[in-house]
């Protein structure tokens, strides 16, 4: 029985990968190489350190692309931001964006990957104070 459930849990991370790996290189064009890079590893970080813990695939799955829409959405606030302040600025502005975008991008994956572990959580029925 657990060398089933096991088998399962790697054929879950191998489909995962397989459909990250897949969206990433077809969203590339559009969103950029930083954007794409900092999905994909977000994804497998979250597929990888998520996935193996108990609870539902639906919830697992929901949590997978809640992170993907946020980080789409970040990105892509992101990058219109350091397109007008590059055109206010110059071109100076993209420099210390090449800097600033892995650690602001840390800000969001950090956040949200704390969230879903709050939710992937069971709380515990046990009294604290014995009689």
């Amino acid at each position: 029985m657990e060398a089933r459930r096991l088998r399962t849990y790697h054929t879950v991370f191998g489909v995962s990968a397989g459909a990250i790996a897949s969206c990433a290189l077809l969203l590339m064009p559009y969103l950029g190489v930083e954007s794409s890079v900092m999905l994909v590893i977000f994804n497998f970080l979250f597929v990888s350190l998520i996935f193996p813990l108990e609870g539902t695939l639906l919830k697992k799955s929901c949590l997978l692309l809640v992170g993907n829409v946020i980080g789409l959405a970040w990105n892509y606030v992101f990058s219109a931001f350091v397109s007008d302040a590059s055109d206010y600025f110059g071109r100076n502005f993209q420099a210390i964006h090449v800097i600033v975008n892995p650690f602001l991008n840390l800000i969001w994956i950090v956040s949200f990957w704390s969230l879903s572990l709050a939710t992937m959580s069971t709380p515990r029925k046990e009294s604290r104070f014995e009689p």
